[in-house]
């Protein structure tokens, strides 16, 4: 007989002739032998067993990424502690916002699964990032936010002034000193609150200050600074008083500062302190009018009108897209 060959990711052997027995309806239940099953029907059959044990061995080797939902190879995946896993690309993409934005505590760089809050460990960041220039930023931010491990008895002191602020220059000092003296610049200041009142607590020196905010300020540079955020309709954060502009986006500001870390939020039209629950309802014509519970400023021409991104900003984001192609 003829025998039919098949293209197979292995060579089929050859099969001999094979017969089925089946119980007959016959009376009496005797025997009765199938045909024999020919050279292609058995070359058919072998290579179906061959396929589907081929696809069984690739689903096992394949997994469902909960980032980008797309199913990937088991050689891109990046397993955390918590066993949550993801791809390569998505664990990449999450860390570079993350370093980007300086948000790289244990309690901030965490596993993006909602509810889970597993720490991403130092060498998994190493492994994703290590020989790129986030790599070196996401280092330098670590350092950064360094404290003594025993805060009993040493601080962790940032010289307030220019110079030192721009230059990053930190010293450590005893913890229980009312007040010291950068070995830098030699500026005096308070260790606690990192400003210069001599003869006052921190908390009168914060009043004092908040004061003075309030009733306006006295200095010729604060005047013209004022008069600048005005001018310019920049809004302070109500919880830091850290200056913040609006360049693209919605009037639901999140404070990136320092002290806040993306933890506070406001409105950018009134400068009230918001929750994350009231992103849409402090809003009643929506994220993206000049209007908001407490004020409206529609007819301010100052004030841009908020959009989703300025040309600029759509530029950048389609070089990036074009890069990442």
């Amino acid at each position: 007989s003829s025998s039919t060959y098949l293209h197979t990711a292995a060579p089929v052997p050859a099969a001999a002739p094979t017969s089925r027995v089946a119980p007959s309806v016959a009376s009496g239940g005797a025997a009765v032998q199938e045909e024999p099953e020919d050279d292609e029907a058995c070359a058919r059959r072998l290579q179906r067993e061959f396929d589907e044990e081929v696809a069984a061995k690739e689903a096992k080797e394949r997994f469902s990424c909960p980032l980008c939902l797309e199913t990937q190879r088991l050689e891109v995946a990046i397993e955390l502690d918590c066993l949550h896993r993801m791809c390569r690309g998505c664990l990449g993409g999450y860390l570079e916002v993350k370093i980007r934005e300086k948000r790289v505590n244990s309690e901030e760089l965490c596993c993006p699964m909602p509810g889970c809050g597993c720490e991403v460990t130092v060498p998994q960041i190493e492994g994703a990032m290590r020989g790129t220039p986030l790599w070196d930023r996401f280092l330098a931010s670590r350092v950064e936010l360094w404290t003594p491990e025993d805060r009993k008895d040493e601080r962790l002191c940032k010289c307030p002034s220019l110079s030192c602020q721009s230059a990053g220059f930190r010293f450590v000092a005893p913890a229980g000193e009312a007040e010291v003296r950068c070995p830098q610049c030699k500026m005096c200041f308070c260790p606690r609150c990192c400003c210069n009142h001599s003869g006052q607590s921190c908390a009168e020196y914060a009043s004092t200050r908040s004061r003075k905010l309030a009733e306006g300020p006295k200095d010729a540079g604060d005047q013209e600074f004022e008069e600048l955020i005005r001018k310019e309709c920049w809004q302070r954060c109500p919880c830091c008083q850290a200056v913040c502009e609006r360049q693209h986006g919605c009037n639901f500001m999140t404070c990136n500062s320092d002290l806040c870390r993306g933890k506070n939020y406001f409105c950018y039209l009134c400068g009230a302190e918001l929750t994350q629950l009231e992103h849409f309802t402090h809003f009643p014509s929506g994220l993206f009018e000049n209007v908001c519970c407490n004020i409206d400023r529609r007819n301010d021409e100052a004030l841009p009108k908020a959009s989703w991104g300025s040309a600029a900003w759509w530029g950048s984001v389609l070089t990036d897209l074009k890069t990442w192609a």
